[in-house]
């Protein structure tokens, strides 16, 4: 079973994106399976598909928050997090 992580971000956008994504290396990303982000209306919208929500989490808080507080990076109070175990399957 997947973990999939949807995070809505008011205020914050595809600038700010950009700086965490480059912060945080080309490196693939364990446990990673799928990584789709926009913007829409001033809002940062993020899915992502991990094989566990350990790994996502270990993820967070190994090297997601260390490089928002580098960064001085804040998600405000209205962020919101949706967060599920799932089935994905590629129909392509």
């Amino acid at each position: 079973m997947s973990y999939i992580h949807i995070t809505h971000t008011p205020g914050l956008g595809l600038k700010e994106y950009r700086k965490v994504r480059e912060e945080l290396g080309p490196e693939p990303i364990e446990g990673n399976r799928l990584h789709i982000v926009g913007e829409l209306d001033g809002v940062l919208h993020i899915v992502d598909v991990w094989d566990s929500a350990a790994v996502g989490d270990k993820f967070a808080a190994e090297r997601l928050f260390p490089v928002f507080e580098r960064l001085g990076i804040k998600p405000g109070p209205d962020a919101t997090i949706e967060a599920f175990e799932g089935e994905v399957t590629n129909r392509g």
